[in-house]
C-alpha cells in the first residue's frame, strides 16, 4: 500500500505518490520568462529558490477547469519544479492490488506520461510519472535557463 496526492486536472484525477511531493502551495507571483515553451509558466521564489512552474495542463494537453490553482513542488534529479494543477483534492492509501498498468484505452492524456492507473470505489485515478513530464532535454533547457537567472 502507497499514499498517494490526488489533484484535479481538467475533469481528470490524478495521482503521485506522496514522496515525491516537496511541497503544495498556492501560486505566488510568476515570472514569465521568454523563449520558454508554452507548458512552462515561468519562475517563481520559493524561499530564496528559483523554481520553475509547468502547467501541468497545457503539458498533458487537456483542458483546465479551474480559476484557483496550486503549485505542486516536487524534486526532480537536477532541481525543484513546480507543476500548476487545479485542485489538490486529499492524500490516499491505495492498496497494490487497486493498481494496474495503464493500457493504450486511456484517451485524451499523452500515454508517456500515465505510469499506472488506480480503482477507488467508482472512480479512476491515473497515476502519474512525474518524472517523463520532463525530457531530458527541457530538463537540461531548464537548467540553464535557472543558472542564468540565478547569476
Amino acid at each position: 500500500m502507497k499514499q498517494y496526492v490526488i489533484f484535479n486536472v481538467g475533469e481528470f484525477s490524478f495521482g503521485v505518490d506522496i514522496l515525491e511531493i516537496v511541497e503544495i502551495i498556492k501560486p505566488s507571483k510568476i515570472v514569465k520568462v521568454p523563449a520558454m515553451p508554452q507548458y512552462v509558466e515561468g519562475i517563481i521564489d520559493v524561499r530564496g529558490t528559483s523554481v520553475p512552474v509547468y502547467n501541468l495542463a497545457k503539458r498533458l494537453e487537456i483542458e483546465s477547469k479551474s480559476e484557483t490553482q496550486k503549485i505542486m513542488i516536487v524534486e526532480l534529479s537536477k532541481f525543484p519544479v513546480g507543476f500548476l494543477v487545479d485542485d489538490v483534492s486529499e492524500i490516499l492509501k491505495i492498496e497494490n492490488d487497486k493498481i494496474e498498468k495503464a493500457n493504450e484505452n486511456i484517451r485524451g492524456i499523452k500515454r508517456k506520461f500515465i505510469d499506472s492507473v488506480a480503482r477507488v470505489g467508482d472512480d479512476m485515478i491515473i497515476i502519474l510519472d512525474l518524472k517523463n513530464v520532463l525530457t531530458v532535454e527541457e530538463e537540461n533547457e531548464i537548467s540553464d535557463m535557472l543558472a542564468e537567472n540565478n547569476q
